[in-house]
């Protein structure tokens, strides 16, 4: 698959939130066999990926709860939106952890012990930041929404190759079908991000600076960062797969006061590094080192 072929280079369409409400529902799985993924093995750096993915998505609920602690609760759009949006990225998790169980291999219970431990630090201020930027200024929601564009266009990119690379034809259809989630999702956090940061330079200089203090790769805070970088290195580590990244980087920066942004790459291209560093094997001989 091109690389255009897999990211919105354009601008994306309006997002109609009655209509993403209305077309809310679990997963498409139609004419899929989950049960048909076990006659294709998964090979041990897949399983990684898949369980880090799995993870991300039932954790969703987390970064929800996060943020109706905010001001956020109070927009319509946004509230509304959340709850599908949590809804559907569940789903997501539920396919991913099925694969794998008929494939013989078990899912991860990471994001079902998370609820349960101490927050780490990271998480106690991202969560607190959000809380005082909404008291601030109503101009929060436009770090959000800019924070949520650009996990959904990565996530996009993730599962898209995801599906290229895997060998199990079950595993290549549901990425897939979450990509066309996905893809509905980043429709609403960019062009709510996009019509927020026009509000002026405030909301333009607190996206920045928050993004530059606080953001990492999705899981990020939640995982282990060897896992996180093993899994930027298995689905972005050669030529094709930084072309992704800089195509999320690229597409960030076309939002008002966000020209500078090229965080995707650099923190993903930083995790391959320290992998490859590492000596770790990823299964995958054609990756090529990150340049320097």
């Amino acid at each position: 698959m091109s690389t255009a072929a897999t990211g919105p280079r354009e601008e994306v369409p309006a997002f109609n939130i009655e209509k993403f409400i209305t077309a809310s529902r679990p997963l498409d799985l139609s004419g899929i066999r989950l049960e048909d993924a076990a006659q294709h093995p998964l090979s041990p750096s897949e399983v990684r990926v898949m369980r880090y993915m799995q993870d991300t998505e039932f954790y969703t609920v987390h970064y929800m709860k996060a943020l109706m602690e905010t001001h956020a609760l109070a927009d319509n759009e946004a509230r509304a939106f959340m709850v599908c949006w949590g809804y559907e990225e569940c789903f997501h998790g539920r396919a991913l952890a099925r694969i794998m169980e008929v494939c013989g291999h078990e899912p991860s219970q990471r994001s079902l012990d998370e609820f349960a431990r101490p927050r780490k630090m990271t998480e106690v201020l991202q969560d607190f930041g959000g809380r005082l930027l909404s008291m601030l200024s109503k101009d929060f929601l436009a770090t959000h929404m800019t924070w949520g564009a650009i996990n959904e266009l990565t996530a996009i990119h993730a599962y898209s190759r995801l599906a290229e690379l895997s060998a199990n034809p079950i595993v290549e259809q549901v990425a897939r079908r979450i990509v066309k989630d996905e893809r509905r999702h980043f429709a609403f956090y960019y062009q709510q991000g996009r019509r927020r940061l026009l509000a002026g330079p405030l909301a333009q200089r607190m996206a920045t600076m928050s993004l530059r203090a606080l953001w990492e790769p999705v899981g990020g805070s939640m995982l282990p960062r060897e896992d996180r970088d093993f899994v930027g290195a298995y689905l972005f580590g050669d030529d094709d797969g930084r072309s992704r990244l800089r195509e999320v980087d690229e597409t960030i920066a076309k939002l008002p006061g966000m020209g500078w942004f090229d965080l995707v790459s650099k923190h993903t291209n930083e995790g391959t590094a320290r992998c490859l560093a590492a000596g770790t094997d990823i299964h995958r001989p054609t990756l090529a080192s990150v340049a320097a």
